[in-house]
């Protein structure tokens, strides 16, 4: 019996993963670091460093995130980054149409 199957890829649960996906966000977006910022209520300098993973998100912090972009909680960190953007895109094409 072979032990090495093939499983699927799954996205670790980890700062960066979470770093890439609210910058990825905000680009997609087209919100400054300055703007997510003010709506957080946290200086830009502090929201630069939880997005480039320098500091620790806390869950307050990204329930806050996950309000800012209309998302669920679970769907900001459950989803793969490919998941979540193609989710926003569906989403705001619906909106527009």
């Amino acid at each position: 019996m072979n032990t090495t199957q093939s499983v699927p890829a799954i996205e670790m649960l980890t700062t960066s993963a979470i770093s890439l996906k609210i910058r990825k966000l905000r680009e997609m977006y087209s919100y400054s670091q300055e703007y997510v910022a003010f709506q957080m209520g946290i200086s830009q300098a502090a929201y630069s460093k939880k997005e480039s993973g320098r500091t620790e998100l806390s869950l307050m912090c990204l329930g806050k995130i996950a309000e800012i972009y209309q998302l669920s909680f679970m769907d900001l960190i459950g989803l793969s980054t490919q998941e979540l953007l193609m989710k926003v895109l569906q989403t705001n094409a619906s909106l527009a149409a």
